[in-house]
This record gives structure tokens, C-alpha cells and sequence, in this order.
């Protein structure tokens, strides 16, 4: 569903610099029917797979197809449910002077179940970002820009024969999308493991402790128990299985200019004048005025903030042999151990407090380009 609404002002009610200006609103709104779902089948119909085992804060432990020998069974599917709203507001107005000025507000809210951000079906699935990947609920899409602000002023003017124009371009816009997780590999997955030897991806979730004494984790000795919570408070993370792309890297600003000239010859080849036109670009202005300027900032490589190691180990294991003694449980042992939620806890055993903004380069420099085009 799509709906724009524009209004040009022209009351005598307002100062009379308003009138005039072109007033445009627009919402897009859309609902999924029929997308696209990857489900690994090896995990919820195959009998030596079953029954699923349920971690700490209830979200399931499927098997280890790897350490299993099972290949992957992947589906394609269907889901329904998602939605997304796109909401735009926006004001110009053109000047007899010669001046333009226009400026916009969009407001994003994308939902997705699944990414689908890969070439193969079993890589969709190792890419979905959800506590349960073979039943993804819907969440922020890694691509939603929820803020967007930009601005535009032009002046022209002419010069006798000699034609000129200067335009100012400005963004303000969201960084890149990111989600607390958890940093896996292939030794210790945590809630099960693809076959074929398909490592996971560092997209579970992570679990925020409801305090230092959620009985569902324990710190091992080397783990920086204070860190830890100053780092999760610094970023006001709810406690509970946190949100996936629930963050992003805070605001980047662009600031482009371009200068247009543009002047007519007379000459004897046609009876229309040869006309040359000059164009002078800077994109990132504020990279050319000032090195420290202009930057650009993005989250977390592929959108995780992996900033804990942890281990799956079972409760009476912990009762007997304390925090550092007992054993991680690894390969297929986290499903058949924990079989409900009580059975086991996190053993969060390190952490890091990694940056969740960090300058793209490529992007943080300014770039100059002169064109010249004859028209005849």
C-alpha cells in the first residue's frame, strides 16, 4: 500500500517566505505473503536427531549434524507475517532569486524472518539471525536506514551569455545494522551445527543475564564479570535473548558539492552555438576541508558484536565440580544433556569488549572530479 499526498501552500494566513513551498507526504507500507524461508530439515524430521534438547533461556538446541555425519536436508519454503513501513515527509521551494531548497525526512521499520543473503540454500539458513533458525520469528532488517534527513540547496544564475549553478547536497543518515551475539565455532556451536562440515556463523543471539545472579549463567575465573556488565549497561541491553540488528553504529554525514558552468560559442559550423559546459564534483566535503572530518562509520563485521565465549554445561555437573571444573559440553552432548531448561547453564568463560563503530575508509575520503562536454 502506497500513499502520497502533495500541497503546495498558498494561504494568506502565513508569512508570506512559505508560500509556495511544496509540501509532500508518502507512507509505503508492506506485508509479506509467500516469502522466502530456508528450513534445515535434518534437524526437525530426521528420527536420530530428535527430541530437540532446550538451552538456559529456552530457546532450542538441535543437533550436531557434523559430529552426527548427517548431511544438511535444506527446504525452501514459505512464511508470511513480516511488514515493513516507510513514512517520508518533505518540503521545497523554489526562489525567483535563482534559489532552490528542498529538505526530507524517511523513517524506516523493515521487518524480515529470513536474510537471504547468500547464493546457497544452507548458507540462508547458517545466515538467519533468530534464536531458533528453522522457525525465524520476524526482526529488524540489517538493511532498515530507521533515520534518513537530507537536505538540498541550488542557486543559478546568469552571467550575460555565461551560465551558472552551485548545488549542496546533505545526509544525515543510520549506520549499519549489528546484534549482540555470541562467538561460536565449529568445536563449540553451543545450539547445534549444520553437516557436511558447515562451521556456524556468529549470529546466535546473546543471552543478557538478568543480573550477576541470573541462576541460567555462570562466570569462569577468567571471565571479566565487571566488564561485562558496565559494557552491557553502556549500551542499555535489555535483560534477555537480545534482539537481532536491534543497534546500529549512530549517525554519518555526507556533505556534497558541485559547481556547473556553462557558456555558448558563436561559430560558422551550424547555426547553433557551440555550448561548453564544466562540471566540478566534491563528494565529502568535509573530508577536504578537514582529514577528521566527513568519516564514516559501520558496525561490526557482518553485523555481530561477538562478545562472548561461552559453554553449555549441565547443572549437576556444575553442583559437583564448581564453575572452572566442570565439563563444556561439545558436539552432540548439548541436546541429548539438556534436555529442559534447568538442566543446563551458560558458562560465559571470556569476553571481550569489542567497538561496534568503525571507520570505513574506502567511504571517509573525498573524491574530486572535473568533467567537460561540448554541446552543439
Amino acid at each position: 500500500m502506497s500513499l502520497r499526498v502533495d500541497h503546495t501552500l498558498d494561504t494568506d494566513r502565513l508569512p508570506s517566505i512559505f508560500e509556495g513551498v511544496l509540501l509532500t507526504g508518502q507512507i509505503l507500507s508492506t506485508r509479506t505473503k509467500d516469502g522466502f524461508k530456508w528450513t534445515n530439515l535434518a534437524h526437525t524430521e530426521l528420527a536420530e536427531t530428535q527430541p530437540r534438547g532446550v538451552a538456559p533461556d529456552g530457546r532450542p538446541i538441535y543437533a550436531n549434524l557434523d559430529s552426527l555425519g548427517i548431511l544438511n536436508l535444506t527446504e525452501l519454503g514459505n512464511f508470511s507475517g513480516s511488514s515493513s513501513h516507510v513514512v517520508s515527509i518533505a518540503a521545497s521551494k523554489y526562489f525567483e532569486m535563482g534559489i532552490d531548497l528542498s529538505i526530507s525526512y524517511t523513517h524506516q521499520d523493515v521487518q524480515v524472518v529470513t536474510e537471504g543473503v547468500s547464493s546457497r540454500g544452507i548458507s540462508n539458513w547458517r545466515n538467519i539471525a533468530d534464536p531458533d533458525r528453522n522457525n525465524p520469528s520476524p526482526h529488524r532488517s540489517p538493511y532498515e536506514k530507521t533515520h534518513s534527513l537530507k537536505t538540498a540547496f541550488g542557486y543559478s544564475r546568469n552571467f550575460g551569455r555565461f551560465e551558472g549553478r552551485i548545488d549542496l547536497f546533505s545526509r544525515i543518515v543510520t549506520g549499519g545494522n549489528f546484534s549482540f551475539v555470541y562467538d561460536v565455532w565449529g568445536g563449540n556451536p553451543l545450539f547445534g551445527r549444520a553437516g557436511a562440515g558447515e562451521s556456524p556463523y556468529d549470529n546466535d543471539p546473546l543471552y543478557i543475564p538478568e543480573s550477576r545472579n541470573d541462576p541460567r549463567v555462570v562466570y569462569g575465573s577468567n571471565f571479566d564479570v565487571d566488564g561485562f556488565f558496565n559494557y552491557i549497561s553502556s549500551y542499555d541491553l535489555d535483560p534477555g535473548i537480545s534482539p537481532a540488528y536491534d543497534f546500529d553504529a549512530g549517525f554519518n554525514q555526507f556533505l556534497d558539492l558541485r559547481l556547473q558552468a556553462s557558456l555558448p560559442f558563436e561559430h560558422g559550423f551550424s547555426p547553433n552555438p557551440l555550448t561548453l559546459k564544466v562540471t566540478f564534483d566534491i563528494e565529502n566535503v568535509m573530508n577536504f576541508l578537514n582529514d577528521e572530518w566527513g568519516t564514516v562509520e559501520y558496525g561490526p563485521s557482518y553485523g555481530a558484536a561477538n562478545i562472548v565465549q561461552a559453554d553449555l554445561i549441565s547443572a549437576a555437573d556444575l553442583s559437583e565440580n564448581g564453575v572452572d571444573g566442570a565439563r563444556a559440553l561439545v558436539r552432540d552432548d548439548p541436546r541429548t544433556t539438556c534436555v529442559q531448561a534447568s538442566d543446563c547453564v551458560y558458562r560465559y568463560r571470556d569476553f571481550d569488549a569489542d567497538r561496534t563503530s568503525y571507520t570505513n575508509a574506502g567511504r571517509s575520503v573525498y573524491e574530486i572530479r572535473l568533467g567537460f562536454r561540448l554541446e552543439f
